[in-house]
């Protein structure tokens, strides 16, 4: 059994993440929902390569929201990102 500090970390690090997910069909849909599988079934080792790989997923959603012309979806998306920088920093998961 995980400790719940690990437990809390993986299952925060995927509901957030959840929060990134783009629409069914979306180019990125696939990408979030297979890096949430991975962070679902790592050690918390993992977590800081895992945050960076979020990170670098999130800037490619708010591009392409951004690039179409979704203002309304931009703004969910850099909230949903900003939580998850948050959230990464805090846990040590990624520097300041």
């Amino acid at each position: 059994m995980r400790p719940v500090t690990e437990q809390y970390l993986i299952g925060q690090f995927s509901l957030l993440l959840e929060d990134m997910a783009p629409s069914p069909g979306d180019r990125y849909a696939v990408a979030v929902h297979d890096l949430r599988g991975e962070v679902e079934k790592s050690s918390v080792q993992t977590l800081p390569k895992l945050a960076r790989e979020a990170m670098a997923l999130s800037d490619m959603i708010c591009w392409g929201v951004l690039e179409r012309g979704d203002a309304v979806g931009f703004c969910r998306y850099a909230k949903a990102a900003v939580a998850l920088s948050e959230f990464s920093v805090a846990a040590g998961l990624l520097p300041e």
